[in-house]
């Protein structure tokens, strides 16, 4: 993916058949301090970052193949004098070029999180509130396209198509157009995050400067121990219970079904016994009674989550009410949108 803020060019419409590539990055090192050089031509394009003491990553693709780091600035040295590219060099603000730089090198947060159960204004607050730097990859049902939303220090800071053709556009307007569509026609969202503080940097081709260390961000982001470990217990409990509660409302003003609410969620429990033994009704480590849950067990949070969402399911499932139950769940699922990401709940 060759993403780069593309405004205001500092030169534009050089032909790399005239050029030394390893003069110009050395040259655009010393004129503009950071930024990045942009390769296109009809088969394939590239880029490479730079800061004033180094070039932080590159990145390379054709219909065939495509490469990264140092192997993408050795392809676009080889194929510069016959592709015969358009070299088109940007500015980039000394504190976003390593963003931009490792962009290709972001690791997957969340994967596949469905609209049906994740709101993509919610996923994108989660992202604020945790300090995330990376990007969401928005893929819209029906044919409608996509869009990739870049955040830096859980600030969004621009989006651009699917594809990555268009200029960066940073507009709210951008954002706020891309959370309306997903609501519209739903879709399946994708979270990368970039480790800025891993950030590493290509040899150089030219000849080495005065040694320095590398620029880093200031206030590099610390890697994140897992979420799931450390969710506040008293809000998973709270999150589970306010599910049940819904699902009573919903089975209690069914008038066919004559069965009590507890009678049939501890038949659900009874049938996942073999698999989660915490749910025993006769040892009652987990409880739901009067609209209230009880837990004193020794289960993990992923796994007690992951039983109740099952009860849930296969609940509504028997009853025929899973369509007119999800119906209910618009209000418990922005209350809890944090959890059901972490815990990858699908009702």
């Amino acid at each position: 993916m060759i993403i780069i803020p593309r405004e205001k060019p500092a030169v534009q419409d050089l032909n790399s058949y005239y050029l030394k590539i390893d003069k110009l990055l050395e040259h655009y090192q010393g004129a503009l301090g950071t930024g990045g050089v942009y390769f296109k031509s009809p088969i394939s394009e590239g880029v490479v970052f730079f800061d004033e003491d180094n070039l932080l990553n590159g990145y390379y693709k054709d219909k065939k193949e495509e490469f990264k780091g140092g192997a993408a600035l050795r392809k676009i040295n080889e194929t510069a004098s016959k592709n015969n590219y358009s070299v088109t060099v940007y500015y980039i603000l000394p504190e976003r070029v390593y963003y931009w730089a490792n962009l290709s090198n972001a690791e997957q947060l969340y994967s596949d999180l469905s609209s049906e159960f994740t709101d993509l204004e919610g996923l994108i607050k989660k992202m604020e509130n945790e300090k995330v730097t990376g990007y969401i990859d928005v893929k819209l049902n029906q044919n409608s396209g996509g869009g990739l939303l870049f955040i830096y220090n859980g600030e969004v800071i621009g989006g651009a198509s699917a594809q990555g053709v268009d200029a960066l556009d940073r507009s709210v307007e951008y954002r706020d157009d891309l959370i309306k569509r997903s609501r519209e026609v739903g879709g399946i969202f994708n979270v990368k995050k970039i480790q800025l503080s891993k950030i590493t940097t290509l040899s150089k081709t030219s000849a080495p400067k005065a040694s320095k260390p590398v620029l880093k961000p200031s206030k590099p982001i610390p890697p994140k121990s897992k979420v799931r470990s450390q969710k506040n217990q008293q809000r998973v409990l709270n999150m589970l219970q306010d599910l049940l509660a819904l699902l009573e409302k919903v089975v209690r003003s069914n008038k066919r079904i004559k069965h009590d609410f507890e009678t049939l969620l501890n038949k659900q429990f009874v049938d996942k016994v073999d698999q989660y033994d915490f749910l025993d009704p006769f040892i009652a480590e987990f409880r739901y009674s009067n609209g209230k849950v009880t837990f004193n067990g020794k289960a993990g949070q992923k796994e007690l989550v992951a039983s109740i969402v099952e009860c849930v399911r296969d609940m509504t499932a028997d009853l025929g009410m899973t369509a007119v139950f999800r119906k209910y769940l618009t209000t418990w699922k922005k209350n809890y949108t944090d959890e059901i990401i972490d815990f990858n709940i699908k009702i």
